[in-house]
């Protein structure tokens, strides 16, 4: 069976960011790079879009400053 693939497009209705949030994660490498068509278009699997929800969904706590402790 073949491999179902979404556009940029459609991640970014899935995700609900916005295209820049979503370059700038590629650009600082906070998920992982996309596959590209024959085009050079980015190509996504299921997977992809779950690794970019995940990042999406992660708790980061803050840092204490070093009064705090």
């Amino acid at each position: 069976m073949k491999e179902k693939f979404y556009s940029t497009k459609d991640v970014l209705k899935r995700v609900a960011i916005s295209r820049n949030t979503l370059f700038l994660w590629f650009k600082h490498h906070k998920i992982p790079e996309a596959r590209r068509d024959r085009n050079g278009y980015r190509i996504f699997t299921k997977e992809d879009i779950s690794a970019i929800l995940a990042y999406k969904n992660k708790l980061v706590l803050p840092k204490r400053a070093s009064w705090q402790r």
